[in-house]
């Protein structure tokens, strides 16, 4: 089991740094497309649900993690982005220390680089329970952009509460990381209560977290992985986003640990 630094340090963990490339990427473009639509209002979102605490460590060296990410985007791009912007960024971390830190960090950086055109919520929560929350605090409006990172460590977001984001009516850019590794583990102990093994409590809370993630309209018994794969990102696609998924291996074998999914209007 690893301890608790250990889990911030990625040194030999290329499909976080990989994960970590992309969201660069593509919310640097976010940033760009947008700022170039005139007809956008000038209060923007961005969600990131499973923020951790901030950053990483790579061969030694701090590297950002998704909030820095963020925030170093847009004060790289300030000086080019509209003047009356206003962009919300709204930071969930269910661990208490990760928050701390992570509060800690964003507080300094906003600071340090006076990024008065970006106001930060913190929640200390399960972002399943205060997604509600949340989301009052939003323009519910397709001219209000939104960016959406979830990045969960395992089958923690529960299927109703994308459903929830994406129900409303901004228009969202969303980077989901599809744990493949998690969904195969826990459909397996699905399947053996489905022939009737017997199962302990530990295994039956497993199969109530597949169900809350994946939904009770996918069958995860008969269909193999990439069936149930199709079917969870039918629900986005049904709402009029359209996906491109990147596969992320494991660093010690050619097997997919991830599907880093990217859903667009």
């Amino acid at each position: 089991m690893r301890g608790k630094e250990e889990l911030w340090d990625i040194t030999n963990r290329p499909s976080t740094k990989t994960k970590l490339e992309i969201l660069d990427k593509v919310f640097n473009m976010w940033l760009t497309v947008w700022n170039n639509q005139n007809w956008a209002q000038d209060e923007w979102y961005i969600l990131d649900l499973f923020a951790g605490r901030g950053e990483y460590i790579d061969s030694g060296k701090k590297k950002d993690g998704s909030p820095l990410i963020f925030l170093r985007n847009i004060n790289e791009k300030k000086d080019k982005l509209r003047p009356n912007l206003k962009i919300k960024l709204f930071l969930v971390e269910k661990n208490k220390a990760n928050f701390n830190y992570l509060k800690t960090l964003v507080d300094r950086y906003k600071s340090e680089h006076s990024l008065d055109n970006v106001s930060v919520n913190f929640y200390n929560a399960d972002c399943n329970e205060v997604i509600d929350d949340l989301l009052k605090l939003l323009n519910n409006s397709g001219k209000n952009p939104l960016f959406v990172f979830v990045d969960p460590t395992g089958l923690q977001i529960k299927k109703i509460t994308m459903q929830k984001i994406i129900n409303l009516k901004n228009r969202k850019d969303i980077l989901f990381n599809y744990i493949l590794e998690g969904v195969t583990r826990t459909s397996g102990v699905a399947k053996k209560g489905q022939r009737g093994e017997n199962l302990n409590m530990k295994q039956i809370k497993t199969i109530k977290t597949l169900e809350e993630f994946i939904g009770h309209d996918v069958d995860v018994i008969k269909a193999d992985q990439m069936k149930i794969l199709e079917d969870y990102v039918g629900t986005f696609i049904s709402h009029g986003l359209r996906v491109v998924g990147y596969d992320i291996n494991y660093p010690d074998r050619n097997d997919i640990i991830y599907y880093l999914l990217f859903f667009s209007e």
